[in-house]
């Protein structure tokens, strides 16, 4: 019994030809880092949080959007979650509060910047 021939689905491809592209950030994760507050990704912000409890049901951010946006902060604390997931502590760059009473946020900085819910400035 003959074996059948596959199809070649990519011919022009090559696998040792694959280029690798480094990832460049560009901002540094440090206390001290400066940086501003986007367009939200939804309706609401994805990354930045009030709390460090994503997993609560009311996980959307319960300051208003339009009371935030263009606000430089600053990272004050770096977290290291036990899942390996890295969040930032951020406060205003001022010392005022954000929305009545909430003084922090958290935020998922490599995420937050993708969704340009960050800025770097």
């Amino acid at each position: 019994m003959k074996k059948k021939e596959r199809p070649v689905i990519f011919p022009n491809h090559k696998a040792d030809e694959t280029s690798i592209k480094p990832y460049h950030k560009n901002y540094e994760v440090k206390l001290g880092a400066i940086f501003k507050i986007g367009e939200p990704a939804n309706r609401s912000y994805l990354y930045l949080n009030d709390s460090l409890n994503d997993g609560a049901q009311d996980s959307e951010l319960i300051i208003p959007a339009h009371k935030i946006i263009n606000q430089t902060v600053v990272i004050i604390g770096i977290l290291e979650l036990s899942n390996a997931v890295q969040k930032v502590i951020l406060e205003r760059k001022d010392k005022n509060d954000f929305y009545r009473g909430q003084s922090r946020l958290f935020v998922n900085l490599d995420q937050a910047i993708v969704a340009k819910e960050l800025i770097p400035v």
